[in-house]
């Protein structure tokens, strides 16, 4: 009786968790660096699954979402210090981010800023996509 009533709890919790991932809501994340002085490339990683292990200057990334807060994690060389960021998407929303290198004296680190669609989309143009990197976030 114990082990039907555990199954059937099971298969409950199973079943709504599967319907929720299925039918989630999704946001479009775009990341862009613009050109650079300096040209180091940085592993990204959002909500922990690495989206790309080179991402360089003059590159953009385009991504399906899942919608929600977002954890964005930049890290790179022995020099690079590691950074964490979060944002929020909205269901059927584009958001676009343009990655600042923040050098210092003997670091740097990877950040990302909001930026309004209009002059992303402007920016954008000049830069090239990231091949390698990942389309889609579960």
């Amino acid at each position: 009786m114990k082990n039907a009533l555990m199954v059937g709890l099971w298969m409950v919790f199973a079943t709504t968790t599967k319907e929720l991932n299925e039918s989630g809501e999704r946001g479009t994340l775009v990341l862009y660096r613009r050109k650079d002085y300096f040209s180091s490339d940085f592993t990204l990683k959002i909500n922990n699954q690495q989206v790309s292990q080179k991402f360089s200057n003059n590159e953009y990334i385009r991504l399906d979402v899942p919608a929600g807060r977002l954890k964005i994690e930049t890290e790179g060389s022995f020099i690079t210090e590691k950074q964490s960021m979060a944002f929020s998407i909205a269901p059927n929303e584009t958001v676009y981010l343009k990655g600042i290198v923040d050098y210092d004296y003997l670091s740097n680190a990877l950040y990302f800023k909001r930026i309004d669609s209009e002059p992303a989309t402007r920016e954008i143009t000049k830069t090239k996509l990231d091949e390698t990197a990942l389309r889609r976030i579960e």
